[in-house]
């Protein structure tokens, strides 16, 4: 007997690409971050087959850092993710370490399952510091608020 002890989300590559699409639309049109993180923070709690989220950000230099999160432990503590900045080249001394992740709700995107395995999907996050202040040498968090910037310029 055949039993399926696992069950994780398995897309097809026309339907992630659909999905991912949808995702990119929500941001173009300027949905809020709040609608965004609510939208997907409910859609990972009805969404039984994903297992984990990563959470990415990158370096000073450009190198792409990733963190894996059980999903329940993400949906409960989103809003209070901490690493070492210490242990990130170009980041943080020692006594400055303690960084905060904060979740970019309009990067969420659908992983393949055949490359980065079954019942993931994927964020990116800016980094801020012990004060909540969107950290210096995070040029992702920076190009973020400059556009942001901009656009409120040209409304």
């Amino acid at each position: 007997m055949d039993t399926l002890l696992r069950n994780f989300l398995e897309i097809p590559y026309d339907e992630l690409e659909e999905l991912n699409l949808e995702a990119k639309e929500k941001v173009s049109r300027r949905t809020s971050d709040e609608e965004l993180r609510e939208y997907y923070i409910r859609y990972l709690q009805e969404e039984k087959r994903i297992k984990a989220v990563t959470v990415c950000f990158t370096d000073i230099e450009g190198r792409f850092h990733m963190l894996d999160y059980d999903k329940k432990f993400l949906i409960k503590s989103y809003d209070n993710l901490t690493f070492d900045g210490s242990s990130i080249r170009g980041f943080s001394v020692v006594k400055e370490s303690d960084l905060r992740l904060d979740v970019d709700w309009g990067s969420f995107r659908w992983l393949p399952s055949d490359v980065f395995g079954p019942g993931k999907v994927m964020v990116f996050a800016l980094i801020k510091d012990r004060d909540g202040k969107y950290y210096q040498s995070d040029m992702r968090g920076r190009l973020k608020a400059f556009c942001d910037e901009l656009y409120r310029d040209w409304e």
